[in-house]
């Protein structure tokens, strides 16, 4: 057994030292709170692209189930030790763990797997939604950076006449790609996103980065466009976008039925 495994391991049976143990088809108790697979989906589920992927698989799950553990027995120890006097608080505490079993309920009502595999429905969806997750035109800058406005224009002007090039003119930087941006930058993009400068243009003019000016050409320009249908983090988007009217409906669902199990008591 690795170590991991063995940390694990240790964890497990300090969750499960208790007289009534863990409950058939449960994971781990920590004192009078237990937890399930649904646990561990719901908390899952909540996670982003990257974290689920981190959490994916046994070792993943396992993992996540020791967080949850871990912060359990943070909790606990916390109430232990007279924090959890505080109304607020428990109030806190209440909040979380209804957090966490309403994600869960809502993950077995509404598996995220199971609407991520869901192919035909989700190019349904796609298909319906043209203007969905189209990514804006992007653009990208090469040049030379000067102090002064004279210096700037004067190398602007050799460039124009074809007396120089860029490299001529000192060290040469190229900008990553980015979306047009006027409030952010008022002095450069609405230059850079001039529609009649294709890749490969002079700038008609310095553009201001800072306190300093740019003299250059326009780098690469990417066209808006809508990302396939096949590309992961699409379908990951296109997966939530199609269950979140599902778990809409099964909240509502939920919370009829809580009404109708837990009346509300008299005044």
């Amino acid at each position: 057994m690795g170590t991991r495994q063995a940390v694990i391991a240790a964890a497990l049976a300090v969750g499960c030292a208790t007289e009534e143990g863990v409950p058939e088809g449960k994971l781990a108790r920590v004192g009078d709170v237990v937890f399930g697979p649904e646990d561990v989906a719901g908390v899952g589920a909540q996670l982003g692209a990257y974290a689920q992927l981190r959490f994916a698989g046994v070792e993943g799950h396992a993992a996540l189930l020791l967080s949850l553990i871990d912060a359990e027995v943070l909790a606990q120890e916390a109430i232990r030790q007279g924090l959890g006097d505080d109304p607020r608080v428990q109030y806190a505490v209440i909040e979380e763990v209804a957090s966490v079993y309403l994600n869960a309920e809502l993950e077995r009502r509404v598996p995220y797997a199971t609407v991520a595999q869901d192919t035909e429905r989700l190019r349904a969806w796609y298909d319906q939604h043209p203007e969905a997750f189209i990514e804006p035109e992007q653009r990208s800058v090469r040049g030379v950076v000067f102090e002064r406005w004279r210096e700037a224009e004067h190398a602007l002007g050799a460039l124009e006449l074809g007396t120089t090039t860029l490299e001529e003119l000192g060290e040469v930087v190229t900008s990553p790609l980015q979306s047009r941006d006027d409030h952010e930058y008022p002095g450069f993009h609405p230059v850079l996103f001039d529609p009649a400068l294709a890749a490969g243009r002079l700038l008609p003019r310095p553009v201001t980065l800072g306190e300093r000016l740019l003299v250059g050409r326009v780098a690469e320009v990417v066209p808006a466009h809508r990302p396939a249908f096949d590309e992961p983090a699409t379908r990951e988007r296109i997966a939530h976008a199609v269950r979140a009217p599902l778990l809409q409906h099964a909240r509502a669902a939920l919370l009829a039925e809580l009404a109708e199990r837990y009346p509300e008591l008299p005044p």
